[in-house]
């Protein structure tokens, strides 16, 4: 039997890329106040691996990774107890905190990460952490160190093993996409941008435990009253209804496939911008692919206009130059 730990919660918070700096360094500060972490990593930090935390090494390893010449961002920080994660992939449109606690944590620090929610997220999950596990977990040999029997579980033909969980019929199952987490959580908020692709009449009209709406046109679902009651088998099945109700599955396979097809664009662009310090004194490179003097993608392209821009947006450099 695997060991007890324990229980712990989640917050899975998106937020625009465009949130100013200032604001996130804020509310890891904030964060602060309750735990105090043993590690601290990013990838432009140091090695770019996980070093043991001292205070002042906070704000160095934080302007290192929010760097606006730095595409992808990845920071954390861990302790006992307690994870932050931040991150954004290249081509992501959110950035992305993950935040887990204990639960007493969690509960004395909820009204600050509620706060943070309203004022800046596009969306905002929170779950059990080993519920949230278990339901996303494919592997059946697992499932033993979570100390869970997979025989309840639906299955299908695996990849790395010859059975696995077909974790997409699990009502816990979480599409991740564009930054985004999307499902069925226990606590869920919606903010103004996420109506762009949720609908906002069928959130506000879901019949739930709770169902409200905060400051800033923010909706604030709850599906069932305690956290803890996750297996009861009436909350699965008002996960089920909301994944059903406000089409999660359908919403999230569509993004998913549009995230796809941008990294697919993006591996064979049209027009490539790069920030940095180049060589004719230009902070900014475009790269326009060429095809008989028209833009083309750079797999059909004959030539590449290149451009460099100053911080104030004056051209400095161009060039065309044959591929």
């Amino acid at each position: 039997m695997a060991p007890i730990e324990r229980k712990k919660k989640d917050f899975f918070i998106s937020c625009k890329d465009t949130i100013e700096k200032k604001k996130l360094y804020e509310f890891i500060l904030v964060l602060l106040r309750y735990v105090t972490p043993a590690k601290i990593g990013a990838s432009q930090y140091g090695s770019g691996h996980s070093v043991k935390y001292y205070p002042k090494r906070l704000p160095e390893a934080f302007e290192s990774e929010m760097d606006e010449a730095n595409e992808r961002i990845s920071f954390r920080l861990d302790g006992d107890g307690f994870l932050f994660v931040m991150r954004k992939e290249r081509l992501s449109r959110f950035l992305s905190l993950n935040i887990s606690f204990d639960y007493d944590t969690a509960d004395k620090i909820f009204p600050e990460i509620e706060r943070f929610i309203i004022e800046e997220a596009v969306m905002a999950s929170e779950s059990d952490s080993h519920d949230e596990i278990v339901q996303n977990e494919r592997l059946i040999s697992q499932f033993k160190y979570l100390d869970e029997d997979p025989s309840g579980f639906p299955k299908c033909k695996g990849t790395l093993e010859e059975i696995e969980i077909d974790i997409e019929k699990n009502p816990g199952y979480v599409y991740k996409t564009q930054g985004l987490h999307l499902g069925g959580f226990y606590r869920m908020w919606f903010g103004e941008d996420s109506y762009a692709f949720l609908d906002k009449s069928e959130l506000r009209n879901f019949q739930c435990f709770e169902n409200t709406v905060l400051e800033n046109d923010v909706t604030r679902i709850t599906l069932y009253e305690h956290i803890e009651d996750y297996r009861n088998r009436e909350n699965r099945q008002k996960q089920w209804e909301f994944r059903k109700k406000l089409h999660i599955d359908e919403t999230a396979r569509r993004m998913q496939e549009e995230e796809k097809e941008a990294y697919k664009q993006n591996a064979d662009p049209e027009i490539n911008i790069q920030e940095g310090s180049f060589e004719h004194g230009g902070v900014r490179l475009i790269q326009t692919y060429l095809k008989n003097g028209s833009i083309a993608h750079r797999s059909k392209a004959d030539s590449v206009e290149i451009r460099e821009l100053d911080a104030d947006g004056k051209e400095v450099f161009r060039d065309i130059i044959e591929l």
